[in-house]
C-alpha cells in the first residue's frame, strides 16, 4: 500500500513540477519577446494572420495562445510565416521531447567535447577545470601547474565557463605578460580563482582571412542547425554570425548581426541587428549578400559526421568557425538555448521538416 501511494504521489509532484517549469518557460518567453520588441518598430499582425497562425498549430495538435513571436519576426524582416516556432512552445513541447533532458548537463560540458568529438578540429585547449580538478592534455594537474602552463603560452587566450556560457557570458579574451593578464590587470592566479571551477582556457582561434574580414575584432562563426531522424542528419539552416564594431564576440545579443546562408555557403540575406536594423554591409564595410563562406561543403560534412555521435539530441545548433587553413572547427554546440532568433534570416525554424518534428514532439 505504501509503495502504491508513494508512486501516485511521485507521479503527481513530477507532473506539478513540469507544469510549473512550463509556466515559467512560457512567461520568460513572453517577457523576452516583449523586451526585444521595445527596441524595434513593431508591425502588427493582421486578424487574418493571427487566425492563420493559430489554425496552423491547432491543426497539428498545439494551442497557440499568443502570437508575439510571429509579430516579432514580421517586424524584423517584414515577412509573415504561420509556421514560425515560438520560443515558449519550443522549450515546453518540442525540445524536451526530441532532446533528452537528462543528458544535457554532462554532454554539454565544453570540456567533454574533446572526448566526444575526438578526431575533429576543435580549438586548442591549454588548461581545463572539471568539477574543480585541473587537467592539461587529459592529465591531472595542480593549480600551480595550470598557472605555469598558461604563463608559458605566448598566444592570445580565451577563458570561459565550460557549462552554460550561452550569449558570450563570462567569455574573456586575454594575453599574459609575465604573471599578469590583460583582463583587468589580474594575475593568472586571480583570474582562475575568479572562475572557481568548470571552465576552460583555449588558444584564440586564428580564423580564415575571409571570415576575419567580416569583422576583424571577433571570431565570426556559423550557426548550423541540424535534425537527426531515421534517414540521417538533415541541415535545417545556417546563419552567419558577425560581431559588432570592436566586439570580441559574434553574439547577436551582444551587438552582432545575423545573416542567412544558402546551401552553397553564400550569404543570402541582409544582416539584422538586435535593434531591428537591416544592414547591407558589416560594421567593417564588407558587403554581405553574395559573400561566400570558404569550404562550406566541409562544414556540412562535419555537422553530419558529428551529430550522429550524440543521438540523444535530435535537434542541435552547432557553432562552427573557419580556421586559417579554411577548415571548419567545432567551437561548441547547443541543445537547450538554441537561439531561435535565427528565424529572422532563415525563416521558420524547421522548414520542410516542420510537420514531422511537430508530430514527433506529440508522440
Amino acid at each position: 500500500m505504501y509503495r502504491f501511494f508513494k508512486k501516485i504521489a511521485s507521479k503527481y509532484f513530477s507532473s506539478l513540477r513540469k507544469r510549473v517549469l512550463d509556466f515559467n518557460h512560457v512567461m520568460n518567453s513572453r517577457n523576452k519577446v516583449k523586451a526585444l520588441m521595445r527596441n524595434i518598430e513593431v508591425s502588427k499582425l493582421s486578424p487574418n494572420e493571427i487566425k492563420e497562425a493559430k489554425s496552423f498549430f491547432k491543426s497539428r495538435g498545439y494551442k497557440l495562445n499568443h502570437t508575439e513571436w510571429h509579430t516579432f519576426y514580421k517586424s524584423m524582416n517584414g515577412e509573415f510565416h504561420k509556421d514560425y516556432i515560438p520560443l515558449g512552445l519550443f522549450k515546453t513541447k518540442i525540445s524536451p521531447k526530441l532532446n533528452e533532458k537528462i543528458q544535457w548537463p554532462a554532454l554539454l560540458d565544453k570540456n567533454i567535447i574533446y572526448r566526444i568529438f575526438k578526431g575533429f578540429e576543435l580549438p586548442k585547449r591549454v588548461v581545463q577545470n572539471i568539477n574543480g580538478f585541473y587537467y592539461i592534455n587529459d592529465q591531472p594537474a595542480t593549480f600551480d601547474e595550470a598557472v605555469n602552463e598558461i604563463c608559458k603560452n605566448g598566444n592570445q587566450l580565451i577563458i570561459k565557463p565550460s557549462i552554460d556560457s550561452g550569449g558570450g557570458k563570462k567569455v574573456v579574451a586575454f594575453e599574459v605578460i609575465g604573471n599578469k593578464t590583460s583582463h583587468k590587470n589580474l594575475s593568472v592566479e586571480d583570474l582562475l580563482k575568479l572562475y572557481k571551477k568548470d571552465f576552460i582556457v583555449q588558444e584564440f582561434l586564428e580564423q580564415s582571412e575571409t571570415m576575419r574580414t567580416l569583422n576583424p575584432s571577433s571570431l565570426n562563426t556559423l550557426r548550423v542547425i541540424s535534425y537527426l531522424n531515421g534517414n540521417g542528419v538533415n541541415i535545417l539552416s545556417t546563419t552567419a554570425r558577425v560581431g559588432g564594431l570592436n566586439s570580441r564576440t559574434d553574439n547577436y545579443s551582444s551587438g552582432g548581426i545575423l545573416c542567412g546562408v544558402d546551401d552553397y555557403g553564400r550569404i543570402k540575406t541582409k544582416g539584422y541587428s538586435k535593434k531591428g536594423v537591416a544592414l547591407d554591409q558589416t560594421f567593417s564595410g564588407v558587403k554581405l549578400i553574395g559573400y561566400t563562406v570558404p569550404n562550406y561543403n566541409l562544414v556540412v560534412d562535419m555537422v553530419k559526421s558529428i551529430h550522429v555521435r550524440i543521438p540523444y539530441f535530435k535537434l542541435v545548433s552547432w557553432d562552427i568557425a573557419i580556421n586559417k587553413n579554411n577548415k571548419p572547427v567545432l567551437v561548441e554546440y547547443n541543445t537547450y538555448n538554441q537561439g531561435l532568433e535565427v528565424q529572422i534570416v532563415t525563416g521558420p525554424l524547421f522548414g520542410k521538416f516542420t510537420d514531422e518534428i511537430l508530430a514527433k514532439a506529440l508522440e
